[in-house]
């Protein structure tokens, strides 16, 4: 009977342990989609503010430069090499700190939120030199401002990436596109469709976001990445400690299995 009641306990706690665990995904995967809308918001800035390039979404930017280097119109060619270049800056140093802290794991690791701290400080810059310029800044001002949203995309990216969730880049829609039309070929799991068809409506979200705001708020729009990233970074701070507490939870409860088994063990040996 004792160990049958056991048996129920360890059930119980275990059935506990995956729906918190679930419920962890599923917190996560809500702040990337937020992730998403912030870089859908990101790139309507840069493609009306900026002399029509894309911060976020370097494929656009790889095509611009083809038409730069075939001398077709299209952007500026300086500007695009400027956001390519920078993107891939932030997309190593993202990776590189995200590698150096890849012993901390779980739904939500430290290093995410030194990154995302260093996003909101590259987005909080630009917003500055933007109200300075009074939502009007001149070529030499845009230059910088590209520079400083594509370093805080790359780094987005190579943070989101060191997370491994599949189907998620939060500054690119295409490979998300192909895993949601992949839930219904059957080649990936219907439970990924939520978190996919998020991701996808949060880049829509952030663009028309961003982009109603610089025609009728032009002043004030970077203030909507910079402030869903700073939200992302205190929400995603409280997952961290519950994850941490949990944690902890287990440890203290191994312990007390290991006394309780020794103490049943002695009180064995003295019969």
């Amino acid at each position: 009977m004792k160990k049958t009641a056991l048996g129920v306990g360890g059930e119980s706690a275990t059935n506990t342990e995956a729906e918190t665990s679930a419920d962890r995904q599923i917190l996560r995967d809500v702040l990337l989609v937020a992730l998403t809308v912030a870089s859908g918001a990101v790139d309507a800035i840069s493609y009306f503010g900026l002399g029509k390039i894309f911060s976020a979404f370097m494929t656009g930017n790889i095509v611009f430069l083809g038409f730069g280097i075939a001398e077709i119109e299209g952007p500026d060619v300086v500007p695009v090499i400027f956001a390519i270049s920078m993107f891939a800056a932030g997309s190593y140093l993202g990776l590189r700190i995200a590698t150096q802290n890849s012993r901390k794991s779980g739904p939500w690791p430290p290093a995410m939120t030194v990154l995302l701290v260093l996003i909101a400080t590259a987005e909080g810059a630009f917003l500055v030199v933007w109200l300075a310029a009074a939502g009007h800044p001149p070529t030499k001002v845009c230059d910088v401002l590209i520079i400083l949203f594509s370093l805080a995309m790359g780094i987005q990216t190579a943070a989101v990436r060191s997370l491994g969730v599949q189907g998620v880049f939060t500054t690119a829609g295409t490979f998300t596109l192909v895993a949601f039309a992949g839930t219904f070929a059957g080649s990936r799991s219907r439970a990924e469709m939520p978190r996919l068809a998020g991701v996808l409506a949060g880049l829509i979200a952030g663009a028309v976001g961003g982009g109603l705001l610089f025609l009728h708020a032009r002043s004030y729009a970077p203030a909507l990445p910079l402030a869903i990233t700073v939200l992302v970074i205190v929400a995603g701070r409280g997952l961290a400690r519950r994850t941490s507490a949990q944690v902890d939870s287990h440890r203290l409860s191994a312990v007390g299995k290991q006394v309780l088994d020794a103490t049943e063990h002695a009180a064995e040996y003295r019969k």
